[in-house]
């Protein structure tokens, strides 16, 4: 039993780490990236909030981490930026049919009154014709250029669960096991007795 301990301990130890929030950059002056938890359903054009993108932690699904990401300004907008994620870009969902079909599978009760009633569907949710969004599978950034008006842009990144550990860390998580191995056969095969 202390064995399995020891070795599961090792495992958490080695780094198969969590990937860390999305972070932004090149947003225009005065403009701002963070996490929401707001009350109002997203996709809808309820958030109504000028100079602030946002992002939702969503769930892990058979290895894939979902991030929903949208721009819902109170009057139209432009936004640039830059969102960079820990962990390499699977896929981006961009248009509604995606964004819609994909809910079920990665979103969350965002606002925790336990009700799965935060994510809307209106018409217009995806981003619009002359908008762009730029990435690559294997990537970690994500580029947009939108005009936005309500509903606003959204987009749900999909990227790898967690990060994948450096070689190093691999060869400390084998060192370790081996060492615990040879311990563990240390302490049960029984020595010779002494005459």
């Amino acid at each position: 039993m202390k064995i399995k301990f020891a070795v599961f301990a090792c495992l958490l130890a080695a780094g198969v780490a969590r990937a860390g929030d999305p972070v932004a950059s090149g947003l225009p002056a005065g403009y701002s990236f963070s996490e929401y938890s707001g009350p109002a359903a997203v996709g809808e054009g309820l958030v109504d909030t000028s100079n602030v993108a946002f992002f939702i932690d969503e769930r892990s699904v058979a290895g894939i981490k979902s991030w929903y990401v949208f721009f819902d300004p109170e009057r139209t907008q432009s936004l640039t930026a830059t969102f960079t994620f820990d962990t390499a870009i699977v896929d981006v969902l961009d248009t509604k049919a995606s964004l819609d079909a994909s809910n079920a599978t990665y979103g969350i009760d965002v606002d925790g009154d336990g009700v799965f009633d935060d994510y809307g569907t209106s018409l217009l949710i995806a981003p619009e014709r002359g908008d762009a969004t730029t990435w690559s599978v294997g990537g970690n950034t994500v580029s947009v250029d939108w005009l936005t008006a309500d509903p606003g842009d959204h987009i749900r990144v999909l990227t790898l669960a967690s990060a994948v550990p450096e070689p190093e860390t691999w060869a400390l998580l084998v060192a370790g096991v081996a060492a615990l191995a040879w311990r563990a056969r240390r302490t049960t095969v029984p020595r010779a007795s002494r005459r």
